[in-house]
């Protein structure tokens, strides 16, 4: 699946825009003063964030939106952007590790987390054939090829993007289970399920996704249910 474009929201827009623009050297527009929101482009993908208003200052102090992404790089190319990444940004870690390497996916991911607490992977997937023969740079972002997506019932979760058009990707369980292929997955977890080399837990906030040939998938964020779904724009 090709994710085309990915809608966040954040407490913290100019300290995004800042931190992508300048610290991570990635193309930003400037923030539209009407919609409140910047946008990005990791390769393909376009990427939105948009300024979080909640409905009372006591919310405010207490919710921040933070999500799980992660970027598609060269399938040789791992070690570089390793290299590159740390010069800019402290790495993840989990114990001794800063990286780690997938039997199942055949990949390789590092991790860092923005101003905002979004946990950012760069990832290679080895059966891909996307090989670049130069410097690694931002340039060679290809994709955001996983999003994170928390609910609170993760097979109901799954079963609605199947609905959608979307297929299941190798095992999953109650807790965790990936939706699309390697170009593009929504990571589905658990509420309050650990991230991966993070001591954040998942939480719910409402993100919008759009997917080539599905059509817009809207998560709305709450409690009650996951949040999702159309092609034609209809929420869950």
């Amino acid at each position: 699946m090709i994710i085309e474009q990915v809608l966040f929201y954040t407490v913290k827009l100019e300290e995004l825009r800042q931190f992508y623009g300048d610290t991570l050297g990635m193309k930003v527009s400037a923030i539209n003063p009407l919609e409140e929101a910047f946008t990005l482009w990791a390769g393909s993908t376009k990427m939105i964030f948009k300024q979080w208003n909640t409905a009372s200052e006591a919310e405010k102090k207490d919710i921040e939106p933070f999500y799980h992404f992660a970027w598609m790089i060269p399938t040789n190319q791992f070690q570089q952007a390793k290299q590159w990444a740390a010069l800019r940004v402290t790495l993840s870690t989990d114990g001794e590790r800063d990286q780690t390497y997938s039997n199942n996916w055949d990949s390789h991911s590092l991790y860092f987390e923005d101003p905002a607490g979004n946990i950012v992977e760069l990832i290679a997937h080895h059966r891909e054939n996307n090989e670049q023969e130069r410097a690694f740079s931002m340039a060679d972002i290809l994709q955001v090829c996983e999003i994170g997506l928390v609910s609170e019932d993760v097979p109901a979760a799954v079963h609605e993007l199947e609905k959608a058009g979307l297929s299941r990707w190798g095992e999953g369980s109650d807790t965790f289970s990936p939706v699309g292929d390697r170009n593009g997955l929504f990571i589905v977890v658990k509420k309050e399920r650990v991230w991966f080399f993070s001591n954040q837990k998942a939480r719910i906030f409402p993100l919008e996704a759009t997917i080539h040939q599905v059509g817009k998938l809207r998560f709305k964020g709450n409690d009650s249910n996951f949040a999702a779904y159309s092609a034609t724009g209809v929420s869950m």
